[in-house]
């Protein structure tokens, strides 16, 4: 069975993130566990934390989930890390405030798959656009399967359409010279394929968008802010180095530039 942890530490964020803990362990039939963190031991901190998994746990029983929730002491994210390799974590959930937090659990937490929510103000409904850049080697190596499955649960739960995003860099000269072969609409269509070949045996159609820009990053955060995806997908491992390198670069752009406050993680082998 899989496990979820969602941290939260009393705050009004952190227990709105936890609705889509939630959500997630009643669409993959998972346990959860609530993990406070206690780095304010003040009576009040105390007391809101305690008061939050209360709450928490009421509604996950209500949804039939096994949940139990967990008190301990110390630096947040050093306790996560510990926790997810001691009790086998599937899926790690935290609610981010600010773009420091979220580039220490990038740096310390080694991720397969990463989803921002992007925060629309006025909006506090379930997901309705999944947005799912795909670039170059992404699932080299394995992984396309537990995305698609992680992917079409998701959509499938909150009835959310799920967009595959294919960024189309444009011509690069060196001295006048063509440097980069351009790549075709109908090849960057075509690299899409297998994921959507994935996500249709379980049963999900796609829609897809392919665009121009030089940087993923920025044209990630782009293509977020004018659709008005509420969740990013990201994949951040892959087998080669350089690919590894690209993947970091995208993926803080798109957390330091997307406005966010939950990351959820699938913790790297």
């Amino acid at each position: 069975m899989q496990k979820i942890l969602m941290s939260v530490d009393g705050s009004f964020a952190a227990e709105a993130g936890a609705r889509y803990a939630l959500a997630l362990g009643k669409a993959l039939g998972a346990e959860l566990d609530l993990l406070f963190v206690a780095g304010d031991q003040s009576a009040p901190a105390m007391k809101r934390a305690e008061e939050s998994l209360v709450r928490l746990l009421r509604q996950a029983h209500a949804l039939g989930l096994k949940a139990r929730s967990v008190t301990e002491i110390g630096d947040p994210v050093r306790v996560i890390q510990d926790y997810v390799a001691r009790e086998g974590v599937t899926l790690t959930m935290a609610s981010v405030t600010g773009p420091e937090a979220a580039h220490r659990l990038l740096r310390e937490l080694p991720c397969a798959m990463l989803l921002v929510r992007v925060v629309h103000p006025g909006r506090m409904a379930s997901p309705h656009e999944i947005l799912v850049p795909v670039y170059g080697g992404e699932f080299e190596g394995g992984g396309l399967e537990a995305a698609a499955d992680l992917l079409a649960r998701l959509g499938a739960f909150w009835h959310a359409r799920v967009v595959l995003f294919r960024l189309r860099r444009p011509l690069a000269r060196l001295f006048d010279r063509p440097r980069l072969v351009d790549e075709t609409l109908e090849q960057a269509e075509r690299s899409l394929h297998p994921l959507i070949a994935a996500l249709a045996r379980r049963g999900l159609a796609p829609a897809m968008r392919v665009s121009w820009g030089r940087r993923h990053g920025p044209g990630i955060t782009a293509e977020a802010a004018a659709r008005r995806h509420d969740l990013i997908f990201l994949g951040t491992k892959g087998p080669k180095s350089v690919l590894q390198r690209l993947r970091r670069g995208t993926v803080d752009h798109v957390v330091r530039k997307s406005p966010c406050d939950l990351m959820l993680f699938r913790p790297a082998a």
